[in-house]
């Protein structure tokens, strides 16, 4: 690979002696892995049941390094969204984090959300992941993945970080800032990335994340954890930016860093580190961990229980072992069920906030594919479950009707082992896929 000269002897200064196992890892094929979604299945159930060798990453309990050969996006477990593919340094922000159940978190730059999910998982769905991306294409790989995820207690967010800031203020446990980078940590795995750091490089992006980092101060509590991340080597946009901060704002304060296998930039910046790909199994990152303190926190309010449309209730009355429950509210012709607790949203651009249950039609409830992926297989009656190995369950992934042994009439939850994919009509044997088009297996 042609790296560019500027970055090479960057790299040299830095490492020393280590460049050239550094300038090695180019000619090496990258590490691929998966994080298990613990809000559907436990990790060691996971390993016993998933059909492809796993290998342990090594800073984070949940996460597994598996063979790129092995067809991972195709199996129904995959779609069941019983795990999510993500780059094995990826995982190690959200560890840093050190989020806990109940905590009230925000991602600020999201998309595609991998890291949202694994907030999402470490406060268990409870508390409130606020997640966003300015960028409106990359949103929608936001909302898929919470939708796939089976997350209720969340707002997704197209908006500035100065924006939330402004409206939802000082109401932040944990605050996540994996900002846009050069990508350098990426060349070796998208080599599209050096085309765009020679063009949009090192000091363009500093700039963009002092702007980002700026907003920190009014979304702080009184002691908020923050990580900050990038994918790449720059110390102008990586230790640099961190200093400043620390330097420019006297409610941040360093925070040391516990990431297994990994070891802080030197013994005075224990509250860095960097991931390097010839020492770790995985690209190029840093990490570095802060802790804001603001005096007054705003009030956190909840939303009040109240009773769903009559639409709703008797959707839930003949299908629903035991009823949700919550604040429900029909916008147009959609039921959402409203995360716990309520932060302000107006003036800003809010894609979805809770859980899109379904939808009311003449007079009818049609529920959603994210409550398909909400629910567990014990909370509906009756359920199809088909044989993640059987040609069945492809069959639905891809759209198709099919006929099963069902004399059951009326809509099912379809299952695999157990695991929900999606909704569908049962009519005298033939099962009519209400599986989304637009998550269609190809």
């Amino acid at each position: 690979m042609k790296l560019p000269e500027r970055f090479e002897q960057r790299m040299k200064d830095m490492l020393g002696t280590a460049y050239l196992d550094f300038l090695e890892t180019y000619e090496k094929p990258f590490n691929v892995a998966l994080k298990v979604n613990t809000l559907k299945i436990d990790v060691d159930l996971f390993v016993e049941k998933f059909p492809y060798e796993l290998t342990p990453v090594p800073w984070t309990s949940d996460g597994f390094y598996y063979h790129p050969e092995d067809p991972v996006t195709k199996h129904p477990y995959f779609h069941a969204g019983l795990y999510y593919i993500q780059e094995p340094s990826a995982m190690s922000p959200v560890q840093a984090l050190g989020a806990k159940e109940g905590d009230r978190c925000l991602d600020l730059c999201a998309a595609p959300g991998g890291k949202s999910m694994q907030i999402a998982t470490a406060i268990n769905d409870k508390g409130l992941l606020v997640t966003n991306d300015i960028n409106e294409t990359r949103v929608k790989a936001i909302l898929r993945n919470v939708e796939k995820f089976g997350i209720r207690n969340v707002i997704v967010i197209d908006d500035t970080p100065q924006n939330i800031a402004k409206i939802m203020g000082h109401r932040f446990d944990c605050i996540l800032v994996d900002a846009p980078c050069s990508g350098e940590g990426m060349f070796r795995k998208d080599p599209k990335a050096v085309k765009s750091w020679e063009t949009y490089g090192p000091e363009a992006c500093s700039l963009l994340q002092g702007d980002i980092t700026a907003t920190l101060e009014d979304l702080i509590v009184h002691e908020t954890k923050i990580v900050y991340s990038t994918c790449t080597f720059s110390p102008l946009e990586n230790e640099d930016r961190i200093d400043h901060l620390t330097a420019s704002y006297a409610c941040f304060q360093p925070r040391a860093l516990h990431i297994k296998g990994i070891e802080p930039v030197s013994t005075e910046k224990t509250h860095m580190a960097h991931i390097w790909p010839h020492l770790h199994g995985g690209e190029g990152h840093f990490i570095a961990g802060l802790v804001g303190h603001h005096t007054t926190d705003e009030p956190i309010a909840y939303y009040e229980f109240n009773v769903p449309p009559i639409e709703v209730a008797a959707f839930m009355e003949k299908h629903l072992k035991s009823p949700l429950q919550g604040h429900f509210i029909l916008e147009k012709e959609r039921v959402y069920l409203k995360p716990a607790i309520k932060f302000p949203t107006r003036g800003l651009k809010i894609v979805r906030e809770g859980l899109l249950i379904g939808e009311i039609k003449k007079d009818r409830f049609i529920p959603s594919q994210a409550l398909a992926m909400y629910l567990k297989a014990e909370d509906f009656h009756p359920i199809v479950d088909l044989n993640p190995n059987s040609i069945e369950a492809l069959k639905y992934l891809k759209c198709e009707t099919l006929h099963v042994a069902c004399e059951t009439q009326g809509l099912h939850l379809v299952c695999t082992d157990g695991y929900p994919l999606g909704f569908a009509k049962v009519s005298n044997g033939t099962l009519k896929n209400q599986y989304p088009t637009s998550w269609r297996m190809l």
